[in-house]
């Protein structure tokens, strides 16, 4: 088989582990606390930084600003956490944790950032720069151009 079709074989294969990977891990995440990866890691933000707004929280996680709001009702419906309306602004909504929340994430497993993220920070700068490149050179010979879809978490089947 030529090297060509080989490397083509491979690089699906590689791609198939990391989505496996991140599902297996937010399954993992899900039944030993209840909650998916990424609201463990939106649990872990807030905690990190009280008072942190909707929009700061949606930028660490890199998904968009209604997507997070949405998921944070979870939360909020299971009492974790508890939003704040800010007295000068009332746009802006601040986020607090409650015990609830706090003996959630006492009880969560490692890397409340999510294995992605956790594996990515692992990496060297010049590593990130060709990656970002790679995919960038993939995603648009794939023709696929979709921002929102960067934006959303992927969630476990």
């Amino acid at each position: 088989m030529d090297k060509r079709i080989e490397q083509e074989k491979t690089i699906t294969q590689q791609l198939r582990k990391i989505f496996k990977a991140i599902q297996a891990h937010s399954k993992s995440i899900e039944k030993s606390c209840g909650l998916s990866s990424v609201r463990l890691w939106m649990l872990f933000e807030i905690s990190s930084t009280e008072g942190i707004k909707v929009s700061e929280l949606a930028s660490i996680l890199s998904i968009h600003r209604s997507t997070c709001s949405n998921m944070l009702d979870k939360l909020e419906d299971n009492n974790l956490i508890y939003r704040k309306r800010s007295k000068t602004d009332q746009r802006i909504v601040h986020l607090y944790i409650t015990e609830e929340g706090k003996s959630i994430l006492a009880k969560a497993p490692s890397h409340p950032e999510g294995k992605l993220s956790a594996s990515l920070n692992k990496l060297s700068q010049q590593q990130l720069t060709e990656l970002e490149q790679s995919f960038s050179v993939l995603l648009e010979a794939m023709h696929y151009d979709d921002e929102q879809a960067g934006l959303m978490p992927i969630q476990p089947t």
